[in-house]
C-alpha cells in the first residue's frame, strides 16, 4: 500500500525539460508520464539520484509491452518502483513483481466505471487513480471502500490551487498533476 504522510502533488512529467523542477517538489513520487523505453533508464536514475520514488504509465511507454516480462523488466532493468494501468492484469502482475501497483479508473460512462469496479476488487491495488479530477470529487463515496486498503489519488485536468484544494477536502490523499505550478505547492 502506498502511504502519503500529507496532501501530496505528484509531478507527472510529461516534456522531459520539466524533469528538474519536478524533482526540486515535495513530493516523494515523480511520474514519468510519457517516456519512451530507449530513455526511461537514465530518467529513472535521475529521479532516484534526486530521492525520488518512480512511477511510470505502463500503458504510454513507447516501446514497450506491459505483459509479466515487460513489468519485470521495469524493475530490474529500470529500477521504477511504481506502475500505473488501466489494466487489472497489468496491475496485477506489477504486484507479483513487488512494484506499487496503481489501478486507474477513467470516469466516462457508466458502463466503464461498472467495469472499472469491478476489475479493482480482482486486482487489489496498492492505489487508484480516479480521472478526471473534477469528476472524482462527485464519485468519491464510491471509492471510499478502499481507502484502508489502497491510496486514493485523484488526476487529470487539475489545474488550480483551488482544484487540488477540493479533491484533498474530498479525501483523496494525492493527485498526480501536469501543472507544473501545482507541484511545488504543499498542502
Amino acid at each position: 500500500m502506498i502511504e502519503f504522510d500529507r496532501p501530496t502533488v505528484i509531478p507527472s512529467v510529461r516534456k522531459l525539460k520539466d524533469l528538474e523542477l519536478a524533482l526540486q517538489g515535495p513530493s516523494d513520487f515523480v511520474l514519468l508520464s510519457e517516456v519512451h523505453i530507449g530513455n526511461l533508464e537514465p530518467l529513472a536514475a535521475r529521479c532516484a539520484q534526486a530521492g525520488k520514488k518512480v512511477l511510470v504509465h505502463a500503458d504510454l511507454i513507447g516501446g514497450f509491452k506491459a505483459d509479466r516480462d515487460g513489468i519485470k523488466l521495469l524493475r530490474n532493468m529500470f529500477h521504477v518502483d511504481g506502475v500505473l494501468s488501466q489494466s487489472a492484469h497489468v496491475v496485477s502482475a506489477a504486484k507479483k513483481a513487488k512494484l506499487l501497483a496503481i489501478q486507474r479508473v477513467f470516469i466516462m460512462d457508466s458502463r466503464s466505471l461498472d467495469r472499472s469496479l469491478a476489475a479493482l476488487g480482482e486486482a487489489r491495488p496498492d492505489g487508484i487513480e480516479v480521472l478526471p479530477g473534477a469528476l472524482a470529487t462527485h464519485y468519491y463515496t464510491l471509492f471510499d471502500q478502499w481507502a484502508d486498503q489502497c491510496a486514493l489519488i485523484a488526476g487529470g485536468m487539475v489545474r488550480s490551487r483551488e482544484e487540488a484544494e477540493e479533491l484533498f477536502d474530498t479525501g483523496y490523499e494525492a493527485i498526480t498533476a501536469s501543472t507544473s505550478d501545482l507541484w511545488k505547492m504543499s498542502f
